[in-house]
């Protein structure tokens, strides 16, 4: 299956991917020359990407590590560094299918705004439970008095952990690192 776009300025930096027509219609689609979906494209518009979230890319002014949270900053955002923090803005994504805001900086992190993200979580908690950061940029389960003094500081809802060492699409693996599946708040 391919993915298609009815109008976009199709940017291809793989030298194996190819711009096609395929299918029905007058959709174009990037593949990697067996009609298997590959490359990036930019447009005003997509539909049927194959991964989980939406990220929006934020200024950087500390290390790119997927799955970490982070806060913001006026030079960009970091790590967090304490429990609960103040101006937490979400978690590094590394399975975003959506990115809006990229190029706006030279050096950005994708920070997931919906859907599901891999994070890294301090342990395993029942399905439901609210998180917030901790001290090492890890989600950890909220207090009650967390939640009720500081409900914009939920960062996400845990789901489970992800046993398989990778994620993604056969040729687009990603190394999952212990981490687990976090729903954006």
């Amino acid at each position: 299956m391919a993915y298609y776009l009815t109008t976009a300025n199709i940017h291809v930096p793989p030298a194996t991917s190819t711009v096609a027509t395929a299918g029905t219609g007058n959709g174009l689609a990037v593949t990697d020359g067996t009609n298997v979906p590959a490359g990036n494209f930019s447009a005003n518009k997509v539909f049927n990407a194959v991964w989980n979230d939406v990220a929006d890319f934020q200024l950087l002014n500390d290390k790119f590590i997927p799955g970490k949270c982070y806060v913001d900053h006026i030079e960009g955002a970091r790590i967090a560094s304490q429990r609960c923090q103040m101006g937490v803005i979400g978690i590094a994504s590394d399975t975003f299918g959506y990115g809006v805001g990229s190029g706006a900086n030279e050096s950005e992190v994708p920070i997931a705004i919906a859907g599901w993200v891999l994070a890294f979580v301090d342990q395993e908690y029942p399905c439901g439970t609210p998180l917030t950061c901790n001290e090492n940029g890890e989600l950890t389960e909220m207090s009650l008095e967390e939640k009720r003094d500081y409900p914009e500081r939920i960062v996400g809802i845990y789901k489970k952990p992800e046993r398989n060492k990778e994620f993604g699409p056969n040729k687009n693996k990603i190394l999952v690192n212990g981490r687990h599946w976090v729903k954006v708040k």
